[in-house]
C-alpha cells in the first residue's frame, strides 16, 4: 500500500472515528447501530466510492474502505464510551464493571486519573491486538486448527464463571467470632467486664458477661459486644467464661444473595433477548434492542438515583502516574478470548477478567484499566476470527463481513493500519475531550445533571425499545438498586448475559 491507497484508508479511518465519537459520547447509543446504518447505505455509496478509487488511481476495493470506516468507529467508540459512564453514570456494555471504581475516584477529585486509566487500558488492548495479529499470515493454518479445537470447551468455561463469581463473593464476608467452651470453664460472678475484646482465631479467651439463650443458641453479652458461645451444659446468668476464640466467615448469606442476583438478572436477560417483556408487542421502538434499557437499569440509573444530590467535587488537574500496564495486559488476554471464541461477549470477558489475580497495590485505576482493555482488545483480536474462519463475533465484525464477504488475509495490513491510527488518535481525543468535559462539569449541581440524564435515558429507552423498554428499564432499575442495599458486588448482575448464553448451550429447549 502506497500513496493514494494510504490516503484513502486514512481518510475513511478519520470518517469512522467521527462516527465513533458521536456514538461513544452519546449515552445509550451503541456502535452496532452505526454499523447497521452504514451497512444499509453500502449499495448507494458503492458507485461513489468506486469513482473515488478510480479517480485516485487506487486498486483498494470500495468495500474495504467501508470496512475500515466501521472498524475505526468501533475502536474510537471503545475509547470514548467511558466518558459518559464516568460523568453521568450511564455505562456501555463493556464499561458496566468499572462504573463504581470510576465514580469512587471522581468523588475524590481524581476523575482525570480514572480517565487516564481507561484510555491507557484501551490503548494497551489495541496495541496488544496489533502485535498478536501481525504474524497471523505466517501461522494461518495452525491458528485456524487451534480455533476449531477450542470450540468444544467454551460451554464448560462459561459454566464455571458463575460458580467462581459466587465463591469469590463469599470471601468478602465479614468475619464472625464465637467463644468455644467445649473444653473451657465457667463460673458465676456479680460483675460484668467493660473490656472490648479483639478475637483472634485459636487464642485463649476470657469473657465476663451475661450468658443467655436466644433463638436456640447460647450467647454471652457484655456492655460492648455480644458473642455466640459454643458448647453444652450452660446456665443463664452473669458468668466468667474461659475458652478459646473461633473466628470464621459466614459465607452462606452473601453467597446466597450473589446467586439470587445472578439468576434474577439472568431472567431479565432471557426476557430481553427472547421478546418476553410485557408491552414488547405494542411497538418495538426504532431499534428494537432491549439491551440498552437492560444495562442502563442495572448499572446506570441506580447510580444516578443514588447520587441525585450535591455537586461534583473539584477535580485535580494532574492525573498522576498511570497504573501498571500489567492489568491491561490481563484484560487484553481476556479480550482475545472474547474476540476469538464464539459465544463469549465483551461483558463476559470483563467478568472473567475480574477473576484474575490482581496485585494489592493496583487500586481502582488499575482495575479500570484492566476492564477497559477487554472491549478494545476484543474489537481488534476479533479480526483474527473474521479473517481465519470468516465469522464475526460481534455486531461490528458481522457488519464488516456483510459489507465485504471477500475479506481475506490480504486486507490485514490495511485493517491494522486503520486500528493503529484510530487507537493513537482516540487516546489523544479521549484525554482532551474527557478533561474538557470534566472541567465544565466540576462544581456544578450533580442533581440537575443526573435528573436530566435520567429523563433522557427514560426517553431514549422508549424511543429505541418502545413500551417494553420502559417496563424492562423499571424492573432492571429496581434490581440494580439491590446490591448496594445488601453490600454485595454488582458484578453478579452480569448474569443478564451469562445465563442466556449458558441456556443456549446447555438447555436450548428452555429458550
Amino acid at each position: 500500500m502506497f500513496g493514494a491507497d494510504l490516503l484513502l484508508v486514512f481518510y475513511f479511518t478519520l470518517f469512522g472515528m467521527g462516527l465513533g465519537t458521536l456514538s461513544g459520547l452519546a449515552p445509550g447509543i451503541h456502535v452496532n447501530t452505526l454499523a447497521i446504518l452504514l451497512l444499509m447505505t453500502v449499495p448507494s455509496l458503492f458507485p461513489i466510492l468506486d469513482d473515488i478509487c478510480q479517480s485516485a488511481g487506487s486498486p483498494v476495493p470500495p468495500t474495504l474502505l467501508i470496512s475500515c470506516t466501521i472498524l475505526s468507529a468501533a475502536i474510537c467508540h471503545s475509547f470514548l464510551d467511558f466518558i459518559p459512564s464516568l460523568i453521568m453514570g450511564v455505562p456501555d456494555e463493556t464499561e458496566c464493571l468499572s462504573v463504581l471504581p470510576s465514580h469512587r475516584l471522581l468523588l475524590q477529585g481524581k476523575g482525570l486519573c480514572a480517565l487516564q486509566a481507561a484510555a491507557q487500558g484501551s490503548l494497551v488492548g489495541a496495541m496488544a491486538g496489533i502485535i498478536v495479529l501481525m504474524p497471523l499470515p505466517l501461522v494461518y493454518r495452525q491458528a485456524t486448527d487451534l480455533l476449531l479445537s477450542l470450540i468444544p470447551i467454551i460451554p464448560w468455561l462459561l459454566l464455571s464463571v458463575p460458580f467462581l463469581l459466587v465463591w469469590a463473593e463469599g470471601g468478602k464476608a465479614d468475619p464472625k467470632a464465637e467463644l468455644d467452651m467445649r473444653d473451657g470453664e465457667s463460673s458465676f460472678t456479680d460483675t460484668i467486664s467493660l473490656k472490648r475484646h479483639v478475637p483472634v482465631h485459636g487464642d485463649s479467651a476470657r469473657v465476663i458477661g451475661e450468658l443467655r439463650r436466644r433463638h436456640g443458641r447460647w450467647e454471652v453479652r457484655t456492655p460492648m459486644q455480644t458473642f455466640r458461645v459454643r458448647g453444652i451444659g450452660f446456665h443463664p446468668g452473669k458468668q466468667m467464661l474461659l475458652g478459646h476464640w473461633t473466628v470464621r466467615k459466614d459465607r452462606l448469606p452473601i453467597i446466597a444473595w450473589g446467586a439470587l442476583l445472578f439468576f434474577t438478572s439472568g431472567t431479565l436477560g432471557v426476557m430481553a433477548m427472547d421478546g418476553l417483556v410485557p408491552g414488547d408487542d405494542i411497538w418495538g421502538g426504532m431499534e428494537g434492542n432491549m439491551l440498552m434499557p437492560l444495562f442502563t437499569g442495572l448499572f446506570g440509573l441506580p447510580l444516578l438515583i443514588g447520587s441525585s444530590r450535591g455537586r461534583m467535587p473539584e477535580q485535580n488537574d494532574d492525573p498522576g502516574d498511570p497504573p501498571s500496564i500489567l492489568g491491561a495486559l490481563k484484560g487484553s488476554f481476556m479480550g482475545g478470548l472474547v474476540g476469538w471464541l464464539p459465544g463469549v461477549t465483551a461483558t463476559a470477558g470483563a467478568v472473567l477478567t475480574t477473576l484474575l489475580p490482581r496485585s494489592r497495590e493496583n487500586g481502582p485505576d488499575g482495575f479500570i484499566s484492566m476492564v477497559s482493555s477487554v472491549g478494545t482488545g476484543a474489537a481488534v483480536l476479533g479480526l483474527g476470527t473474521l479473517l481465519l474462519l470468516g465469522k464475526g463475533r460481534s455486531g461490528t465484525l458481522l457488519a464488516m463481513q456483510e459489507a465485504m464477504p471477500s475479506l481475506a488475509m490480504e486486507c490485514l495490513p490495511a485493517l491494522l493500519l486503520c486500528v493503529l491510527t484510530a487507537s493513537l488518535l482516540s487516546y489523544w481525543l479521549t484525554m482532551r475531550l474527557g478533561a474538557r468535559l470534566l472541567c465544565k462539569a466540576q462544581g456544578r449541581d450533580l442533581g440537575k445533571l443526573n435528573r436530566a440524564t435520567l429523563v433522557g435515558m427514560v426517553l431514549l429507552s422508549f424511543i429505541l425499545a418502545g413500551p417494553g423498554g420502559l417496563v424492562l428499564l423499571f424492573l432492571s432499575t429496581v434490581l440494580g438498586s439491590v446490591p448496594a442495599k445488601l453490600g454485595v458486588s454488582r458484578v453478579h448482575l452480569t448474569g443478564c448475559l451469562l445465563l442466556p448464553i449458558l441456556l443456549y448451550y446447555f438447555a436450548p429447549f428452555l429458550r
